[in-house]
Order: C-alpha cells, then sequence, then structure tokens
C-alpha cells in the first residue's frame, strides 16, 4: 500500500487514541509522519510503533510559539507539508460553578493555534 508515498503528514495529539492509530495507518500507506504529544514518554512509545517512518516532537497544541516553531522545522526538513491532522484534545470534568476562567482557556485554546 502506497497512496501516500512521498507526502508528510503531521498529527497533532498522534501519540495515542484515534491520532496514533491514523498515523500508523498513514505510516503503512508510505508517509513520512510527524506526531505530536506533551509527554517524552508517551511519544516516545508512539514513534516506536510508526517504525523508520515516524518522528516525534513534543509540543502542546494550545501554545502558538510551540506550534509555529514545529511547523518551521517541518518546512526545513521536508520542504513541504501535505496532510495536517487535527486530533489534540482534552477534557477537564468540573462543576459548572467551580469553572474558571483558565479552565475555559485550557480547553478552547486547542483550536486557537490552528485558526
Amino acid at each position: 500500500m502506497d497512496r501516500l508515498t512521498g507526502k508528510t503528514a503531521l498529527i497533532v495529539g498522534g501519540a495515542s487514541g484515534i491520532g496514533l492509530k491514523i498515523a500508523e495507518r498513514f505510516a503503512v500507506e508510505g508517509a513520512s509522519v510527524i506526531i505530536t504529544g506533551r509527554r517524552q514518554n508517551e511519544l516516545d512509545a508512539a514513534v516506536a510503533k510508526l517504525g523508520t517512518a515516524g518522528q516525534g516532537a513534543v509540543a502542546d497544541a494550545a501554545n502558538p510559539a510551540q506550534i509555529s516553531a514545529l511547523v518551521a522545522n517541518i518546512g526545513k526538513q521536508f520542504g513541504v507539508l501535505d496532510i495536517l491532522v487535527i486530533n489534540a484534545g482534552m477534557s477537564e470534568c468540573s462543576e459548572l460553578e467551580t469553572i474558571t476562567e483558565d479552565h475555559f482557556d485550557r480547553t478552547f485554546g486547542l483550536r486557537a493555534c490552528f485558526l
């Protein structure tokens, strides 16, 4: 299977769950795959599953500076990014009366970096 041979894919939030499954499939299809995660140990384990097609980058999807630096590095290394999967997400359960502005910013800040 080589539908993605020669393509470069970035999967934000690709160290586990659905993001990792997408990364694994893209690697099987021939893509060079870069995945992000916030924790190095989880990222390393995920990259190991991707074999030589995979790379990992520790990055917080809610941090615009980290995402900008990541995209710049991908540009230098690969020249072009063909596929972008924004899979990062979080969930913090709280009682309505205990939700803070910080909680709101963490939850909705994930999308803001990519708009």
